[in-house]
């Protein structure tokens, strides 16, 4: 697969998605809530790959990944330019529709790990919920799209904003 960036799009909290194009992608088998193990092919970040999951549904033609920045190479796809050639090991994992059991659903994530979340959401059918829990509103990511996803899909969507260990907290 000939693999490269073909848009970065900032989020603010330090957060970042890259959409990812290719021909040939539907071969690859990814599905919705899988990750991949991704290697850009830039100055810097070459030699390592690192583990992002998806965060929208595979398009056939697309992917897209949601990254927060929490270490140096996570940091730096921010500046990843549109055009960077990549290479992808995966799919891997099996937090997709085909792992589900049962009707009712309840998937809880906690900052950036609302993203496989944000794409298995747009496969999945049934009576399902979603906690999406942060310390910060600042902290809340894709956001706009989970809304637009519960009312379209018909999901609860919830997202809880504070810190556990404190007595403000609900919970």
């Amino acid at each position: 697969f000939r693999l490269r960036v073909v848009a970065v799009e900032e989020l603010g909290s330090d957060a970042v998605s890259l959409v990812i194009a290719g021909r040939g992608l539907d071969r690859l088998g990814a599905r919705a809530g899988q990750f991949l193990l991704w290697r850009f092919l830039t100055r810097g970040q070459w030699w390592s790959s690192h583990p992002y999951s998806l965060s929208e549904a595979p398009r056939g033609d697309r992917l897209r990944i949601t990254v927060k920045a929490l270490g140096d190479h996570s940091a730096a796809l921010r500046h990843v330019r549109p055009g960077t050639r990549i290479v992808a090991e995966g799919p891997f994992g099996v937090f997709t529709d085909r792992a589900r059991r049962l009707d009712k659903v309840v998937l809880i994530g906690g900052g950036i790990g609302i993203a496989p979340i944000r794409a298995l959401v747009e496969e999945l059918r049934g009576d399902v919920v979603v906690l999406y829990r942060v310390l910060r509103e600042a902290d809340v990511v894709l956001h706009d799209e989970l809304e637009r996803l519960a009312a379209e899909r018909g999901f609860a969507l919830h997202v809880l904003i504070g810190d556990h260990a404190t007595c403000d907290d609900p919970l």
